[in-house]
């Protein structure tokens, strides 16, 4: 299935993760130009458990089709012709998932595709091209709650684009039983992570600019008091500090559900196994791109299902 162009119009682009659904509107021309208006998010944890049972949970579907009726219903009042989505790791790894897709949109007359992990790393990368000035060596990682894309970039050019099965909410669930999580958890979290990472090689990258782009890296920034710009040691200052307060306790200081910040840690030691690995000249935060991609490659005709 391809999603039909979406030219001159104001169009509505969701992404359906395995921790929240995101929603931007936003004005697209035909040659791909995006002008945002304005986003929302919801906190589902859709993908929660999809490891062990490898299906999205009957409650876990009611809340994604509450949080979309909500969503849906603000994008049209907002005047979106269109609306355009894509699903994400969770439903790529579901039994259920073409199901969930179907009723999504018979419900709510989403135009809604499944993209394989690579497809995501590409168009999340894309997106960011249009948030962040890039140049030079790149390396882009997007935690979501059940994988993580990376790329690595020269500029906007993508050079290796993969994507893994390694996301905030699958390393809660496998490694972090307490709340607040207890050191040796965030430990064993960490090296997992790292394990995961090891065959990719990030080393070849050392030097290159890491960008941390997406929600955990959004809400590590709002837990610092809006700083984009970061060390190592101030990320693992960081985590430290999340350990010792429980998600109910951690929630508003990052202005997010406490579902989301229960696995806020795991996302924290995700981008410290990737820097411990890549050796970057730089680290810093910015939005996911992913919508962005989105609503570019529907403009051009060029988004289809994995």
């Amino acid at each position: 299935m391809v999603v039909d162009a979406a030219i001159d119009a104001r169009v509505a682009a969701f992404d359906i993760g395995s921790n929240s659904i995101k929603l931007t509107v936003a004005e697209v021309a035909a040659d791909g130009n995006v002008a945002e208006l304005w986003s929302d998010i919801a906190t589902v944890r859709l993908g929660q458990d999809v490891d062990r049972t490898r299906r999205l949970a009957d409650d876990r579907i009611e809340a994604a089709f509450e949080a979309l009726a909500r969503l849906s219903e603000a994008a049209r009042s907002a005047g979106a012709l269109k609306q355009i989505g894509v699903a994400t790791e969770a439903v790529r790894i579901a039994t259920n998932g073409p199901a969930f897709l179907d009723d999504v949109r018979a419900r709510f007359g989403i135009d809604v595709v499944r993209i394989s992990g690579e497809r995501e790393a590409e168009l999340t990368y894309a997106g960011l091209a249009t948030i962040r000035s890039l140049h030079g060596p790149v390396l882009m990682v997007d935690i979501g709650g059940a994988s993580t894309e990376i790329v690595a970039g020269d500029g906007s050019t993508i050079i290796e684009a993969v994507s893994l099965p390694l996301g905030s909410g699958r390393l809660t669930d496998t490694w972090i039983e307490n709340d607040p999580p207890t050191w040796a958890e965030i430990a064993a979290a960490r090296v997992a992570a790292a394990d995961r990472l090891a065959p990719l090689r990030l080393d070849r990258h050392a030097g290159a600019r890491l960008i941390v782009s997406g929600g955990t890296g959004g809400y590590l920034t709002t837990y610092l008091s809006g700083q984009t710009d970061l060390t190592v040691p101030e990320i693992d200052a960081a985590l430290a500090g999340m350990r010792r307060l429980p998600a109910v306790e951690l929630a508003p200081l990052i202005k997010a559900p406490v579902e989301r910040a229960r696995i806020l840690p795991a996302g924290v030691a995700i981008i410290l196994a990737v820097a411990d690995r890549s050796n970057p000249a730089t680290i810093e935060t910015a939005p996911s791109g992913l919508r962005i991609g989105l609503m570019q490659a529907a403009a051009k005709g060029t988004l289809s299902d994995e």
